[in-house]
């Protein structure tokens, strides 16, 4: 995604895709059903061209950049979730430090991947809900 031209690519397979197979390339990668055919639906030109956009803002030094400010980030309560089968955004270990450098608490969801919100939504709430109602009024 970050490599111009090859991103453009790949994104002008998925959305040129019909539904159908977007919708098995979403599971593939995943999503599970039904909500991997809901995103299907929209995956568009305009939204191929956002992902791009919000991959390409971390090229570095932009990620680089902001990891130097995460100690930042203790001014304010965070959590940091690590679903533990998401391989798309950095070790276990990067992750972990990563919120202890920025003052988080982290939530680990073992066994889910980087489409948590949709494989257990009832944990992902539950550990949310917990982490808000910690915070102060």
């Amino acid at each position: 995604m970050m490599t111009p031209g090859e991103g453009e690519r790949a994104i002008g397979e998925l959305v040129g895709a019909e539904l159908p197979d977007r919708v098995a390339i979403n599971v593939q990668g995943g999503i599970p059903e039904p909500a991997a055919g809901k995103v299907a639906a929209g995956q568009t030109v305009e939204m191929g061209k956002a992902v791009l956009s919000l991959y390409r803002s971390a090229r570095q030094p932009a990620l680089a950049d902001r990891g130097r400010d995460l100690a930042a980030a203790a001014a304010r309560p965070g959590l940091v979730l690590i679903a533990t089968e998401d391989h798309a955004v950095g070790s276990l270990e990067q992750r972990r430090r990563a919120a202890e450098r920025a003052g988080a608490r982290s939530a680990t969801l073992t066994g889910l991947g980087h489409w948590w919100m949709l494989e257990d939504p009832a944990l992902g709430a539950k550990v949310l809900a917990e982490f808000w109602k910690g915070l102060p009024a």
